[in-house]
């Protein structure tokens, strides 16, 4: 899935993948992965990334940060017997 407000993020600034990832201190190739959604950025990264174009990482990787996926730890609580 593309990540169409990274893309968007990096196209309004005039800058190619290349010059993107040089200033993350990453590989283009790597970088080109993130925007493709092949490979996730670590939260370093996603920060960096936030801070390089002014846009919260939440905005730049909706697909990472606004899973609606229900947590199947709280879901269904067993009863635990009652002391007695």
């Amino acid at each position: 899935m593309k990540r169409v407000h990274l893309i968007n993020a990096r196209k309004n600034h005039g800058w190619t993948q290349a010059q993107v990832a040089e200033k993350l201190g990453i590989t283009p190739s790597f970088y080109g992965m993130i925007e493709q959604g092949s490979r996730n950025p670590r939260l370093p990264l996603a920060l960096a990334m936030e801070k390089l174009f002014g846009i919260p990482a939440s905005e730049l990787f909706p697909d990472l940060f606004n899973t609606q996926k229900p947590n199947k730890m709280f879901g269904k609580l067993e009863q635990q017997p009652k002391a007695g």
